[in-house]
C-alpha cells in the first residue's frame, strides 16, 4: 500500500494522541499494525485512509460533487470493510 495523491492515513485510538501517516512517512503495513494492536484495549481504536480537503476545496464544490465523491469511495472500500466486521453491506436500490 503506497499512499498516493495526497492521502493521508489514521490508525490507532481516538481518545489518545493520533497517529497519522502520509506518503513521505509511509511506514508500512507491519508499523500500523503495530499501532493497532497497542491502542487502548478499553477504547475505540481504527484504521482510517482519507483526503484530507482545504476549505477552499470544499468551498469550490458543488454539494452533488462532494456526494457523489463520497460514495464512489464507499462503493471502492465496501467489498475491504466486509471482510473486517460481524454485518454485511449491501447497496440497495434507490427509491
Amino acid at each position: 500500500m503506497v499512499l498516493r495523491e495526497g492521502f493521508m492515513l489514521h490508525a490507532g485510538g481516538w481518545e489518545e494522541k493520533a497517529v497519522y501517516f502520509a506518503r513521505a512517512g509511509y511506514p508500512g503495513v507491519v508499523k500500523i499494525r503495530k499501532v493497532l494492536e497497542s491502542a487502548p484495549k478499553n477504547g475505540w481504536a481504527g484504521f482510517q485512509l482519507f483526503y484530507p480537503m482545504r476549505e477552499s476545496e470544499v468551498r469550490g464544490s458543488t454539494g452533488l460533487d462532494l456526494v457523489e465523491s463520497m460514495l464512489a469511495v464507499f462503493r471502492e472500500v465496501t467489498p475491504a470493510m466486509n471482510l473486517c466486521m460481524q454485518i454485511e453491506l449491501a447497496e440497495r436500490a434507490a427509491l
